[in-house]
């Protein structure tokens, strides 16, 4: 008689055996109690109502000072918008004349960026960045609900509900999470990143599933598009390249987003030189020549060449030092590549790589680990390190806040970060098996004769 799956069947198959606690089939992560969902759920709408609210305020305030303290990334956008339209060069040689400082303002993008914005340069700051916010934090919603479906961010006996409530306490959270509220009111293109970057991340597998083939299309043309923006996003694209995936159809998905991130790249470049031609890419390297000279040593500037020099007390050291730094970091996001095997902390690990090239890291950009911290929190709903993991995220939000007042600090969250990633890492017998050959069919073999009975 059969007694039922056994109990390895019913763990890898997510049933009762599998650590998902309480949490069952068509509830979501507020509890089974449809009383209980339904006040969680509506406190989370009421406390987004009023961070969303309160930003605007702290916007429109900003916006209202001579000159305005918001807007003022956005602005280096839109003006070099407005030379392009004007048919000239998006680079205001004038900038980086004299004493160039790390913190100095000045549009030093590739040209498409100001090609793109062009069209809109001529509409009012405060408009453009209103749409910017608005989209912005549309993206990181949205990559909220997408990361709770994905194969990396799904948990193994995953609530019906799990994206929206995920949505909902993206949508609370995100205002009073200074890093990224920072981002959306300077207009800095950073905010647009834990979009670009979570389209990444919906590309990694998990367990037995692989993402689609437009999924990772997309995250392949969401990479090229970062690192068009900002340069530094394409060391995340030799980590794909470096992977050593478990089996074929995961080398598979892979190579469909790196392929989709060439091929989306040269068609960025390429309508480029359309519309502008060839000299404002001559001009842009020009451009990173001069600021090349920049003082990179700052307070604000958390990157690791910039802080090991202030320690040292000699501001020239931190244009050698980044120059390391970036050499080790790329070294480092091949070895992160071969080495470690849980797919999302090696990505986590090669987003933070990422930010190391750069030469200046300021205190917003770390938001391109938001997706990372988003899949960890999804993937261990149900589990029993479940409570575990979200009490190192909110360690890592607190510290990220905290982290206003000294700058630096933020790379205490980012450790803590992983630290939630670490545990919402799914079992061992989860992951995915290697792919084996088809075994030989069995040889056909004459059936005896039965005996005959006996009487």
């Amino acid at each position: 008689m059969d007694a039922g799956p056994r109990p390895s069947a019913q763990r890898r198959a997510g049933g009762p055996l599998s650590g998902a606690g309480t949490v069952q089939p068509g509830v979501g992560v507020f509890g089974a109690d449809p009383a209980r969902r339904l006040f969680a759920r509506v406190a989370c709408l009421v406390v987004a109502v009023m961070g969303w609210a309160n930003l605007a305020v702290l916007g429109r305030a900003m916006l209202s000072k001579n000159p305005p303290e918001a807007g003022f990334d956005l602005q280096l956008l839109l003006d070099a918008g407005k030379r392009v339209a004007a048919g000239g060069s998006p680079y205001d040689p004038n900038a980086v004349a004299n004493g160039l400082q790390a913190r100095d303002l000045f549009y030093s993008y590739p040209p498409v960026v100001a090609q793109i914005l062009a069209p809109v340069s001529g509409l009012p700051t405060w408009l453009v960045l209103t749409g910017w916010c608005l989209g912005a934090a549309a993206g990181l919603v949205v990559m909220a609900a997408l990361l709770a479906r994905s194969p990396i961010g799904r948990p193994t006996s995953a609530p019906a509900a799990l994206s929206l409530d995920a949505a909902l306490l993206t949508l609370a959270a995100a205002p009073f999470f200074f890093p990224f509220a920072i981002a959306l009111l300077f207009g800095n293109v950073d905010a647009w990143f834990p979009l670009l970057f979570g389209a990444v991340a919906l590309t990694l597998a998990s367990g037995r599933a692989i993402p689609s083939r437009a999924t990772s299309a997309a995250g392949g043309v969401a990479l090229a598009i970062a690192s068009f923006v900002k340069l530094h996003p394409a060391t995340v694209l030799v980590w794909l390249a470096a992977r050593r995936p478990p089996a074929r159809r995961v080398w598979r998905s892979g190579a469909m987003a790196i392929g989709a991130a060439i091929a989306a790249g040269a068609a960025i470049l390429a309508v480029s030189l359309v519309v502008g031609g060839a000299g404002p890419w001559r001009e842009y390297l020009d451009y990173l020549r001069v600021g090349g000279g920049a003082d990179l040593a700052s307070r604000v500037n958390i990157g690791p060449a910039s802080q090991l020099a202030l320690l040292a007390g000699n501001s020239s050291l931190a244009r050698p030092l980044a120059v390391a730094f970036g050499v080790v970091a790329v070294v480092a996001t091949v070895a992160i590549a071969r080495l470690v095997r849980d797919p999302l902390e090696s990505f986590g690990w090669a987003v933070v790589a990422s930010l190391v090239v750069l030469p200046v890291t300021w205190y917003h950009y770390p938001v391109a680990l938001i997706p990372v911290a988003l899949a960890a929190w999804t993937r261990s709903r149900g589990t029993p390190r479940g409570r575990r993991v979200t009490s190192a995220l909110v360690v890592t939000y607190l510290i990220g806040d905290a982290a206003l007042l000294l700058p630096v600090a933020l790379w205490l969250a980012a450790a803590s970060l992983f630290v939630a990633v670490r545990w919402s890492r799914p079992r061992p017998d989860l992951e995915p098996l290697p792919e084996a050959e088809p075994l030989p069919e069995p040889a056909s073999v004459e059936a005896p004769a039965p005996a005959p009975a006996r009487r």
